[in-house]
């Protein structure tokens, strides 16, 4: 059993990057069953249609993004440092072709996409309010924030840099605009104390190496 799990698991991570290789909708399950070498009737026996093969590789990488963070972990881990690595991720995110199937799951797969929707921002949601309440904590960001109002800002900026038909438009480079949404994020939770541990931080990345 297990190892029917684990086989599953590879054949849809194998799907995932055929889907960022060639596109969500270009991608048929004809495409599927040639490319990784089984047959349609093996394919079938592992996914219904190809709405279910689309909702079960997104959340597989909906797993994939949260496996290593932990809420509970949160407490041994400075929040500046986690907001830094979260923009880091934003940046790699969307650049790559992940936007382009979100695009496609969207308009090809509504029902999918409502329903991986509703989880990604449940799981987005719990995360994100556990490291703001241990900002908190820290005396890093301020006890006065209003938390539900600055997720909902951040989500809708990042919502709307993951339509393609937008990003190809936009007249700066989404590094810098990730960057510039995370910074006036921060600056808008941060006490004085947390400003000054970012700038410390900031500071100490753009250090050159000795030697």
């Amino acid at each position: 059993m297990e190892e029917n799990i684990k086989q599953k698991r590879e054949l849809i991570a194998a799907i995932s990057d055929l889907f960022l290789r060639f596109g969500l909708r270009s991608t048929s399950m004809d495409d599927i069953a040639n490319h990784l070498k089984i047959s349609k009737k093996t394919l079938y026996q592992q996914f219904a249609n190809k709405d279910d093969v689309v909702e079960q590789v997104m959340l597989y990488r909906r797993d994939e993004k949260i496996k290593n963070t932990d809420v509970d972990q949160l407490a041994k881990k400075n929040p500046i440092v986690v907001m830094s690595e979260i923009r880091d991720f934003m940046v790699s995110d969307l650049g790559s072709r992940l936007p382009a199937n979100h695009f496609d799951l969207k308009k090809y797969h509504p029902a999918v996409y409502e329903r991986v929707a509703k989880q990604e921002e449940e799981s987005t949601k719990k995360f994100l309010v556990a490291l703001l309440d241990n900002g908190i904590k820290q005396e890093l960001f301020r006890k006065d924030i209003d938390k539900e109002l600055q997720l909902y800002l951040l989500g809708k900026q990042m919502h709307f840099l993951k339509n393609p038909e937008i990003t190809s438009k936009l007249k700066y480079p989404i590094s810098v605009i990730i960057s510039t949404i995370f910074v006036n994020f921060i600056y808008a939770i941060s006490t004085e104390k947390g400003l000054k541990e970012f700038e410390r931080l900031k500071n100490t990345a753009n250090r050159p190496e000795d030697g």
